[in-house]
């Protein structure tokens, strides 16, 4: 899809009244070159400005057509816009695919039949605004203004994309595109757009869902092979967001964890809020991503630095150490009072000499951490002279930009002053506002850049849409299964009240006694399981309100920890591992992480480290160390089964994994799977 003359037109036709003045007096103000038709048949033509009656009327092919009239007149329209060979078109009217009604949908198909091979954005869009070009085909005024290396801001909602136009951030933005319901031109398609243009620095999104996870998946592997970072807000984690986008633009939400788990793989940062976003562009803009985790922040307050200290802990980030030469060259040009220390307070003495600081800052630079900062806040510049603040800030730019790695973090996000951050931003350095926000885009950077080190690719799987009833294996049934894959389980047997004393002399005491049906899944929650019974009189003491058949299996020894691990059919994304907390844990820890095939020994191991389990299992505190290696074969071999039985398969729940000691095994003491066709 060729969005070239839709995206940058140099003759732009406007179809409307009231939304299309806009879209004419902003193009005039931010001094757009091109020629813009304005197509109005009840408005009469003067000497100021021509209206024309229909696009028939118009003096050539229009590379950009924008329609600001209602959703009938608008599918009319897209016939012949298609039919004149316009580059593309943007629909600004609503109640399409968004009501979710048969209606909407049959007026969406209609567009869509009726634009051919037109490409389009909408409908219920804002449309766009193209900064490097001083083009706005944008239902709003515009804000911000020209430049030559910007970020790409991709939103499925118009009044988002305002929301960051209006920014007191000094962020670059190149583009603002608005998406609406996606029915010609998508996410994926416009992240694709972005990334072919050179003067994109960056990609800012904000989603509400995406049409195909098969495309996204190959436009974020681009975006990672040509080194443009994208950061992301992705709302839907919640169920008030879920039922909000569904009203929205029809977008139906969801597997929230799964997004996770392929931003993670392919180096996409995620965000939570607008300024964590926009925070984060502004340092991919001006640096990129981080090489290393070893970074640096000083300012001349303890206070700020304690804060900073504590802060950073919570999103485990570490400071590097001082070489012992800086040290020694750091003590000479400061005072006496002054500790060298990492974050660096570098106090006040030396507040009224600039070229002294600068001695600081070059020495410090030289330590060639990953990233240095310079914490600084700004008195009200309408109460207070500012002259000593910019002086330090002049310094720091003086010796940052040579570096290329340097940022100004403000503890809070209103006092760094405009002139400070463009100054900033036209040296190569970051102005970070707020210390909270700073920090996250500085763990993000980290982040993005050792995963951009690695190469973990997601496979794409095609799914058969699976309308069939889901079965269900009973326990011993489905842990026979786990058996000829190589997954142990305690050795068990079908037994009933009459052969127990028999049977559990095969099995051995201790034992465990379970419900045996395929109706009850969750046992415990009927009393179905006695767990360390020792002898015979027990057995059949604790056994009495069981009916039917009776499940005896041996009590596993050197038990460390339980843990759940899940592998579900997803009918996007293929087969989906899931791992956390199991047994009693699974509800009081509530921690799971989601993984995306395929998996290596190495991405499961940095999983199961990063957990809170993992500190169980990795021996906190010199305890005894789990049985890692079994586990990740466990993990491995699911994987590998799920694939093969892909469209037999619905989903696999082992919990407990009981998880033993080093070199002891691990052992699947529940387990279900359910599936579609017999395996």
């Amino acid at each position: 899809m060729n969005l070239s003359k839709l995206f940058r037109p140099k003759k732009l036709a406007i179809i409307g009244g009231y939304w299309a003045d806009f879209v004419y007096d902003e193009n005039i103000k931010i001094g757009f070159k091109g020629e813009i038709w304005h197509i109005n048949p009840k408005r009469s033509s003067s000497k100021k400005k021509k209206y024309y009656k229909s696009l028939a009327d118009l003096p050539s092919i229009p590379d950009c057509v924008y329609i600001a009239v209602s959703n009938d007149l608008t599918i009319q329209l897209m016939k012949d816009i298609s039919e004149i060979g316009a580059g593309g078109a943007v629909c600004l009217a609503s109640r399409f695919s968004e009501l979710n009604t048969a209606e909407g949908k049959e007026k969406t198909k209609k567009l869509i039949i009726n634009s051919g091979k037109t490409p389009f954005l909408g409908p219920n869009c804002y449309g766009f605004i193209n900064y490097f070009d001083k083009v706005s085909v944008w239902s709003d005024q515009v804000a911000g203004s020209q430049t030559n290396k910007g970020v790409a801001i991709i939103c499925q909602s118009g009044t988002i994309g305002n929301t960051i136009s209006f920014n007191h951030r000094s962020l670059p933005i190149g583009y603002i595109i608005s998406l609406g319901n996606q029915a010609k031109i998508s996410i994926e398609d416009t992240i694709e757009y972005a990334l072919k243009d050179k003067r994109v620095t960056a990609i800012g999104i904000y989603a509400e869902g995406f049409t195909s996870i098969n495309k996204l998946i190959r436009v974020l592997k681009i975006s990672k092979e040509k080194k443009i970072p994208i950061a992301i807000v992705k709302v839907g984690r919640s169920k008030v967001a879920s039922e909000t986008i569904l009203t929205h633009t029809g977008s139906l939400s969801g597997k929230e964890s799964i997004y996770d788990a392929l931003f993670k793989r392919m180096g996409v940062a995620r965000c939570e809020t607008l300024s964590e976003l926009t925070e984060l562009l502004k340092y991919f803009h001006t640096h990129g991503v981080i090489s290393n985790d070893q970074i640096s922040i000083m300012g001349p307050s303890g206070g700020d630095m304690a804060m900073l200290g504590d802060a950073a802990e919570t999103v485990n980030l570490k400071f590097g150490k001082i070489k012992p030469q800086i040290k020694t060259a750091l003590k000479k040009v400061n005072h006496p009072g002054v500790i060298v220390s990492n974050p660096f307070d570098m106090q006040t003495y030396n507040w009224n000499d600039p070229d002294n600081i600068e001695k600081t800052f070059k020495i410090f630079f030289k330590n060639n951490f990953s990233s240095i900062s310079l914490m600084l806040d700004f008195p009200n510049m309408e109460k207070c002279d500012t002259d000593e603040w910019d002086a330090i800030v002049d310094k720091f730019i003086k010796v940052a930009k040579k570096y290329k790695n340097g940022s100004l973090i403000s503890s809070l996000s209103d006092t760094m002053p405009k002139h400070i951050r463009d100054k900033c931003i036209n040296n190569g350095i970051s102005p970070l506002q707020g210390m909270k926000e700073a920090l996250f885009t500085i763990k993000k950077a980290i982040e993005i850049g050792s995963i951009w080190k690695n190469e973990s690719a997601v496979k794409n799987y095609k799914i058969k849409n699976n309308n069939k009833n889901i079965k269900t294996y009973s326990e011993f049934e489905s842990k026979k299964f786990l058996k000829q894959i190589g997954i142990k389980t305690p050795k068990g047997i079908i037994s009933n009240k009459i052969k127990l004393k028999k049977d559990s002399t095969k099995i051995g005491f201790p034992l465990v006694a379970k419900i045996h049906s395929n109706q009850i899944f969750h046992k415990s929650e009927h009393n179905g399981v006695i767990t360390n019974i020792k002898n015979i009189n027990e057995l059949v003491s604790k056994t009495k309100k069981f009916k039917n058949q009776i499940l005896l299996e041996k009590m596993v020894k050197d038990s460390l920890i339980e843990i759940l691990v899940g592998i579900k059919i997803d009918d996007e994304f293929g087969p989906v591992i899931v791992i956390g907390a199991g047994g009693i844990y699974t509800e009081l820890i509530r921690e799971t992480k989601t993984l995306l095939l395929p998996l290596t020994k190495k991405d499961i191991q940095n999983e199961l480290k990063n957990m809170k389990i993992g500190k169980i299992l990795f021996g906190y505190r010199n305890q005894d160390r789990a049985d890692i290696n079994s586990l990740i074969k466990v993990i491995l071999s699911l994987s590998k089964f799920a694939e093969k039985n892909i469209n037999k398969l619905h989903e696999i729940e082992i919990n407990p994994l009981i998880v033993c000691k080093k070199n002891k095994g691990v052992f699947a003491v529940d387990a279900l799977i359910h599936y579609f066709e017999e395996l």
